[in-house]
């Protein structure tokens, strides 16, 4: 039986150098959705009753920060991610680079389950405040 080298499966780098960040619009066409419905109050479901959707459940508001990244990191997109970082990156003195967005390619959700170690994995000089700051940012909401 041969075993195969590991470097055969390694995942190639994401190339995020055409990707843009324009939150604001994004975030607007996602999250303020029009209802495309047939024209009325609501939607057939399968007993062929209309339905309001508004009483099923219930769209939760996203609040921004004076930053322009909602409130509650658990809410970010990969775009926030990125954005928090190019602006904690600049603010702190920190190298910015195209690998530092390609080094935390998730949302919000995902950072949530990363450990210190892991930020500093990623980046040795800085991770242990990036860290920090999210974490600070993640107890803020969770306290409102």
């Amino acid at each position: 039986m041969q075993v195969e080298s590991a470097t055969k499966w390694r995942v190639p780098p994401l190339d995020l150098s055409a990707v843009s960040v324009l939150t604001n619009e994004t975030e607007r066409r996602w999250n303020h959705g029009t209802n495309h419905g047939n024209g009325g109050s609501g939607t057939t479901n399968l007993n062929g009753r209309e339905s309001n959707p508004s009483s099923q459940t219930a769209i939760k508001k996203i609040q921004y920060g004076a930053d322009g990244l909602p409130i509650d990191p658990r809410d970010w997109t990969r775009a926030n991610v990125w954005t928090w970082l190019i602006n904690l990156a600049q603010s702190e003195g920190l190298d910015i680079s195209p690998e530092l967005a390609q080094k935390f390619p998730m949302n919000g959700k995902a950072l949530c389950l990363m450990s210190l170690d892991m930020y500093l994995s990623r980046v040795p000089i800085g991770g242990k405040m990036l860290y920090r700051d999210f974490r600070v940012r993640l107890a803020r909401a969770m306290s409102l």
